[in-house]
C-alpha cells in the first residue's frame, strides 16, 4: 500500500481485487481475514474493502455445507462488520446464492430461513426465490413451498413470486406426481397451526386452478388422463378449497371433462346423447344433490349433443330413446341437460318450418311408442313442453295453421290436467282458449277465407273437436248463414258448376264427421264463389264506370275478396249476396259477358309448340338487341325457377330458347287468391329449345305469375344453361261495337244529367241496346239510325267478322224474349256472312269521305278506265231511309271498288292522311332509296322495340311502316 502511495500516479489506482486475484492460496479465514483487515482499518482508510471484495472473497472461500451454522447468518454478520448496508449485501450475494443452491451448498432450513430474513423485501424475496426455483427439481420446489407456508415466510405481499413460478413448473408435473403433491399439502393441513389454514388452501387453489387449466386444457397432453383422473383430481378440487363449491373454474373444467368428454370419433348423435347420460349416471350423486344443474351446466357444453337437424332427430330409434328415458333415474341433473339439449336443438332446427317439425316429431312419438301420456314419462313431457314454448305458443293468434298433431295435443291437454311445477299450466289454458275461440270462428263463418281451404287438409282443429259442445256453437248463429245464396237459372247456366248444397246443422252424429262435411261443402261454396267473382267482377267494374246504385262499392269489395286476406267467409258470402242483387234485374247476362269475354276463367290456347320455322338464332339475335334482361342462368346440376308476374285479363304469349343446349322445361301460371293452385302450360324433358324457338300462349282472367322451371339436373351434358325469354301481353279481346251502341245509348238518356242509376234503369237500357243489336243483325236498321255508329266504324279498328261473331253468340230471340244459346256458330255462317257484307259496306260508307281525301292529297291517279268509277264515287250521295238489309244494292259499287281493303287498310288511309307530313318528310328524306330503306330499317326497329307492348302505338307504327311500303 506504502509503495502505490509513493508512486503518487493518479492514472494508477491498486485495489483489493487486483492484490487478491494474484493470490494464489489464502491459508487464513474468510472470518480471519475479515477480522485482520478491522484490526488494521485505519491503514486502509485511503483503500476501503468494499462490497464486491466480501463478494469475492465469500465466493473464494465459502463455508462448508458441513458447518452447522446457517451460511447465511454468517455472511451477513461480516458484512454487518465491514458496515454494508444489509440489502446492498443481499443484492450482491444473489449470484453466489444461485451458485451455491445449483452446487448444494445449503440445507434447506437455512434456505427457508433466509427467506424468512427476505420475506419483508419483496423485491429482493422475488429474486432469490426464482433462482432458488431455477437450480432445484420441482419435488425441492414444492418441498420448499411447504416449508416457507408453515415458517409463514410467505404472506399477502411476496406470495405473487411464490405462485407465478409455482403456477409455471407444477403443470409440468404428472398427475401421480401432483396427487402426490397433494398428500404433501394434506399432511402439511394436519400438522399447522388452524389460522394458517385458510391462507394455504387460497394458495394451494391458485396451484390447482393452474395446474388444471394449464396442464388439461392442451390438446397434446388429453390422451395422458382419463376419467378416472379427472374425477380425482375433481376430488382434490373440491377438498382443498376454502369453498368447496363446485363453480370454481378448474371444478368446472374437470367436471365437463368427466360428463362431455366423449370419444365422438364415429359416433351417430344418439350413441353421443346414451354416453353423455352413462356418463352422468356414474357421476357422484351427492354432488347433483347439493348443486343446482343450472349454475353448473353451460350451454357451451353440451354443443356436440344438439340434434340441429330434424332427419337426424328422426333416426332417434325405440330403443335408444327408452334408454334415455328409463335412465335418468329423476335425477334434475338430467332433466336439465334434457330440457337444455333439446331447447337448443329445436331453437336451430326451427326455420319457417314449424308446422313439419311438429307433424313429423308428433309421428315420430308415434313410432318410439311414446305416444301415450305417462306422467312418469318426464323426458317425453320435457320434449312436448318445449314443442309448446318455442313452436305452439307463437301460433297462439294463429292457432289453425297447424297440423294434425293429435298425440302432442293430447300430451299438453293431459299435462294441464296433471299440473307440474315444470309446466306454465297458465300458458296452456290460454292457448286452448285461443284455440277453441278460434273453432267457434270457424263454425260461425268469421274466420278468413283462407284458413278454411287450409283446414281441408288436416289441421290440429280435429284436437279441439272433442272439447267443443257443437250443438250449443250453432245454436247461437243465425241458420240463415248455412244456406246458400239464392240464385236463378240464369246464373246458375252462366257459372256452369253444381250448385253447391246449404249446410245441414241439425244432422250431427259426431264432432269430427260433421267438420269434415262442413269443410267439405265450405270449399265447394269457395270454387263456386271464385268462379262467380271471375265472371262477374269485370261487369261490376263496367256497372262502376256507368255509376249505377252501388256497383262501386261492389267493386271494392270483390277487389277485398281477391287481395284482402284478412276478410272472413261471411263478409265474403254477403258481398256475393249484394251481388247477385244487383245483377237480378238482367235478362241477357250470358250474352253480355261474352260480350265481355268474362266467360272463361282461364284457358290455354297453344300448350307449347316448337316452331320449326323460327330459328333460335335468329331469335336470339333480335332478344338479345331490344331485350337484353330477358334472360337467366341455370347453373348445372341445378334447378331454376324464374317468375314473371302477369296482370289480370291479359293474352299471354311466351317464348324460350337456349344458346347451346336441350333443357328440361316446366311452364305453370299460378293463379292469385287460388290457394296456390298451378296450371301446368307445358312440362317436357330435352327440348331442343337451342335449335328452335318455343311458344306458348294463354288468357287469364286473374293475374298472377308465370314460373318458368328449368331443371338442369342429371343432364348427360353436365353444364350451365343460358335461357333467354320473351313474353307478350295483350289484354282480352272487347266488343268495340256493343260498347259503341251501348254508349250513344247511354249518352242520350244520361250524358246531360248524370246521375246514380238503379240497377233496374240500367237494365232497361240494356235491353233496349240488345234490341237494337238484333235489329242490326236483323238488317232492319236504316242509314240515318247507323249514322250515329259512324264514329265507331270511323274511329276503331274493328274487324267486321270477329265483332259480328261476337254479337250473334248468345243473342235474344225476338219472338220469345228467351236467351238461345247458339252452340253451333258454323250452322249460322251464312247469316254472319250476310251481315258481315252489310257492315263491310257500311264501313267502306262510313270511310269513303276519307278514301277520297288520301287520293287527291297523294295525287294517287287510277287507271283511264277507272276515272269514270272515282267521278261517281265523288258524286255518291247517301239514302237515309236505306235499311241495311238493302245496302248491298244501294252501294254495290263500295263493295266493287274496296273488296280488296280490310280493316287495317282503312286504318292505314285515315292514318296516312293524318299523318301527311310525315309521309311528305320521308319522301324529302328519300327513305325509298336504298339507303333510305335501310335507314328507315333502323328506325322500324328502334321503334318496334318501344312500341311493341302499347296496343294503339303499335297499331300507329305498322300504319306508319304499310304507309311507307305501299307509297
Amino acid at each position: 500500500m506504502q509503495a502505490v502511495q509513493s508512486i503518487n500516479d493518479s492514472r494508477y489506482r491498486l485495489q483489493w481485487i487486483d492484490i487478491l486475484s494474484k493470490v494464489k492460496e489464502i491459508k487464513l479465514s474468510l472470518e480471519q481475514f475479515i477480522q485482520g483487515y478491522l484490526q488494521y482499518q485505519k491503514a486502509f482508510m485511503q483503500f476501503p474493502f468494499d462490497t464486491s471484495v466480501l463478494m469475492y472473497l465469500i465466493q473464494r472461500m465459502h463455508s462448508s455445507k458441513k458447518v452447522k451454522e446457517s451460511p447465511f447468518i454468517f455472511f451477513l454478520q461480516l458484512s454487518q462488520s465491514l458496515k454494508v448496508d444489509d440489502n446492498v449485501f443481499f443484492e450482491q450475494f444473489q449470484w453466489i446464492f444461485s451458485n451455491g443452491i445449483k452446487n448444494q451448498w445449503y440445507q434447506m432450513k437455512d434456505i427457508s430461513e433466509l427467506f424468512t430474513w427476505l420475506r419483508s423485501q419483496d423485491q429482493l424475496f422475488g429474486q432469490y426465490f426464482s433462482h432458488y426455483a431455477f437450480n432445484v427439481n420441482i419435488d425441492d420446489l414444492w418441498n420448499m413451498f411447504l416449508q416457507l407456508c408453515r415458517i409463514k415466510a410467505i404472506n399477502n405481499v411476496n406470495q405473487k413470486h411464490v405462485m407465478a413460478i409455482l403456477n409455471e413448473k407444477i403443470p409440468l408435473t404428472s398427475v401421480d406426481t401432483f396427487h402426490r403433491y397433494t398428500k404433501l399439502a394434506k399432511t402439511y393441513l394436519v400438522e399447522t397451526e388452524p389460522e394458517s389454514r385458510s391462507f394455504f388452501i387460497e394458495l394451494f387453489e391458485k396451484i390447482f386452478d393452474a395446474y388444471i387449466i394449464k396442464r388439461i386444457d392442451y390438446s397434446q397432453y388429453l390422451y395422458r388422463f382419463s376419467r378416472t383422473n379427472y374425477k380425482d383430481l375433481l376430488q382434490v378440487g373440491l377438498e382443498m378449497s376454502l369453498t368447496n363449491r363446485l363453480e370454481r373454474p378448474s371444478c368446472l373444467f374437470l367436471f365437463r371433462k368427466i360428463l362431455c368428454e366423449i370419444e365422438s370419433y364415429h359416433k351417430t348423435n344418439a350413441q353421443k346423447l346414451m354416453a353423455l347420460f352413462e356418463n352422468l349416471k356414474n357421476f357422484d350423486e351427492k354432488l347433483c344433490q347439493k348443486y343446482a344443474a343450472e349454475k353448473i351446466i353451460d350451454d357451451e357444453w353440451l354443443k356436440d349433443f344438439l340434434i340441429i337437424n330434424l332427419q337426424i332427430w328422426l333416426k332417434l330409434d325405440q330403443e335408444t330413446y327408452k334408454y334415455l328415458c328409463e335412465n335418468h333415474q329423476n335425477n334434475p341433473w338430467a332433466i336439465y341437460i334434457w330440457s337444455r339439449i333439446l331447447h337448443l336443438s329445436l331453437s336451430n332446427m326451427l326455420n319457417n318450418n314449424h308446422a313439419d317439425i311438429l307433424f313429423k316429431i308428433n309421428d315420430w312419438m308415434k313410432k318410439v311408442k311414446h305416444h301415450i301420456y305417462n306422467p312418469t314419462d318426464i323426458f317425453t313431457i320435457i320434449l312436448v313442453n318445449k314443442l309448446f314454448e318455442l313452436v305452439l305458443i307463437k301460433y297462439s293468434k294463429s292457432i289453425l295453421l297447424l297440423p294434425n298433431i293429435d298425440i302432442i295435443m293430447n300430451f299438453i291437454i293431459s299435462m294441464r290436467e296433471n299440473t307440474s311445477r315444470r309446466i306454465d299450466v297458465q300458458q296452456i289454458n290460454n292457448f286452448i282458449s285461443n284455440g277453441l275461440e278460434n273453432v267457434y270462428e270457424v263454425f260461425h263463418l268469421k274466420s278468413k277465407c283462407s284458413l278454411y281451404r287450409d283446414l281441408s287438409t288436416d289441421s290440429i282443429i280435429r284436437c279441439f273437436l272433442p272439447l267443443i259442445d257443437l250443438h250449443q256453437i250453432l245454436g247461437l248463429v243465425d241458420p240463415q248463414q248455412y244456406k246458400f245464396p239464392l240464385t236463378n237459372a240464369n246464373i246458375d247456366d252462366i257459372v256452369a258448376l253444381p250448385k253447391p248444397k246449404d249446410i245441414d246443422i241439425t244432422n250431427i252424429e259426431s264432432n269430427e264427421e260433421f267438420f269434415a262435411r262442413f269443410i267439405r261443402q265450405i270449399n265447394e261454396w269457395f270454387d263456386w264463389f271464385d268462379r262467380f267473382i271471375d265472371i262477374f267482377q269485370h261487369i261490376i267494374d263496367w256497372l262502376k264506370n256507368h255509376n249505377v246504385n252501388c256497383s262501386s262499392q261492389l267493386s271494392m269489395d270483390l277487389l277485398n275478396i281477391r287481395y284482402d286476406f284478412k276478410i272472413t267467409f261471411v263478409e265474403m258470402r254477403l258481398i256475393i249476396d249484394r251481388v247477385l242483387k244487383i245483377l237480378q234485374p238482367f235478362k241477357d247476362l250470358r250474352r253480355l259477358c261474352h260480350l265481355f269475354n268474362c266467360l272463361i276463367s282461364f284457358q290455354i290456347l297453344n300448350p307449347g309448340t316448337l316452331n320449326t320455322q323460327d330459328n333460335t338464332l335468329k331469335f336470339l339475335t333480335e332478344l338479345k338487341r331490344f331485350q337484353p334482361n330477358n334472360t337467366f342462368m341455370v347453373q348445372a346440376n341445378a334447378t331454376y325457377e324464374h317468375i314473371i308476374s302477369i296482370s289480370d285479363r291479359q293474352q299471354i304469349q311466351w317464348s324460350l330458347a337456349s344458346e347451346n343446349h336441350p333443357c328440361h322445361i316446366t311452364v305453370k301460371y299460378r293463379i292469385h287468391g287460388k290457394n296456390n293452385q298451378y296450371e301446368i302450360l307445358y312440362q317436357k324433358e330435352n327440348v331442343p329449345i337451342h335449335k328452335n324457338v318455343l311458344h306458348g300462349q294463354f288468357e287469364s282472367q286473374r293475374n298472377g305469375q308465370l314460373i318458368i322451371t328449368i331443371d338442369n339436373n342429371n343432364n348427360n351434358n353436365d353444364s350451365s344453361r343460358t335461357i333467354w325469354y320473351r313474353i307478350k301481353s295483350i289484354s282480352l279481346s272487347t266488343c268495340y261495337l256493343f260498347h259503341g251502341i251501348f254508349n250513344i245509348h247511354y249518352d242520350k238518356c244520361y250524358q246531360q244529367n248524370p246521375q246514380i242509376i238503379s240497377e233496374d234503369d240500367f237494365s232497361k237500357l240494356l235491353d233496349q241496346v240488345f234490341e237494337f243489336i238484333n235489329k242490326l243483325l236483323n238488317g232492319d236498321v236504316t242509314l240515318r239510325a247507323m249514322e250515329e255508329l259512324r264514329t265507331i266504324f270511323y274511329d276503331k279498328n274493328i274487324n267486321i267478322r270477329e265483332e259480328v261473331k261476337k254479337l250473334y253468340t248468345n243473342r235474344t230471340n225476338e219472338q220469345n224474349n228467351d236467351q238461345v244459346n247458339i252452340p253451333n256458330i258454323d250452322s249460322n255462317e251464312k247469316e254472319i256472312e250476310q251481315v258481315c257484307e252489310w257492315l263491310q259496306i257500311y264501313q267502306y260508307y262510313s270511310h269513303l269521305n276519307i278514301i277520297m281525301k288520301c287520293i287527291e292529297k297523294f295525287d294517287i291517279l287510277p287507271l283511264k278506265d277507272e276515272e269514270e268509277t272515282i267521278g261517281h264515287l265523288r258524286c255518291l250521295s247517301g239514302n237515309e231511309n236505306c235499311s241495311l238489309r238493302d245496302i248491298t244494292q244501294a252501294y254495290r259499287i263500295l263493295q266493287d271498288c274496296f273488296q280488296n281493303l280490310t280493316h287495317q287498310h282503312l286504318q292505314l288511309i285515315k292514318t296516312a292522311v293524318e299523318c301527311s307530313n310525315v309521309i311528305e318528310m320521308m319522301r324529302k328524306s328519300e327513305l325509298y332509296s336504298t339507303h333510305g330503306r335501310r335507314r328507315f330499317q333502323e328506325l322500324r326497329d328502334n321503334l318496334t322495340t318501344q312500341f311493341q307492348l302499347q296496343e294503339l302505338n303499335n297499331m300507329i307504327l305498322n300504319s306508319w311502316i304499310i304507309t311507307y311500303t305501299l307509297i
